[in-house]
């Protein structure tokens, strides 16, 4: 008997699951973007100061502080015209990586960019 509660349980709780995951389709991270979901979300939110206040993101000037990795075989001339394409105010670069301050309008079409590996928030530390 306790199997088959748990059994019953178990399916309604994965039905559950899956409701309430197509019940928001404008946070589901389309394919193709290298851009992670949090990101994707801020991208997409009506109002991004309030989303990114709720989610303890730092913003700077509707700009968000990220990391780009670069595709390892771009090259570094590729790499500058996104700098300045996307008017991208680096922190600090090394080798694939980048930490730059990126315009929240920017960060859908930037993750579109063939030199782009993926781009994400930077970690913060756990008190």
């Amino acid at each position: 008997m306790k199997r088959f509660v748990f059994i019953i349980a178990a399916v309604f709780f994965l039905g559950c699951t899956a409701i309430a995951q197509n019940d928001y389709p404008e946070y589901q991270r389309p394919e193709g973007l290298k851009l992670s979901s949090i990101l994707y979300q801020l991208a997409v939110a009506a109002e991004p100061e309030f989303f990114a206040k709720q989610h303890d993101i730092f913003l700077y000037n509707d700009r968000v502080r990220v990391f780009i990795f670069f595709d390892p075989a771009s090259s570094g001339p590729d790499r500058e015209k996104i700098v300045e394409k996307y008017q991208l105010i680096v922190e600090k670069k090394s080798n694939d990586l980048l930490r730059a301050l990126v315009p929240i309008n920017a960060l859908i079409p930037l993750s579109k960019e063939s030199v782009i590996g993926s781009i994400k928030l930077p970690d913060k530390p756990i008190p």
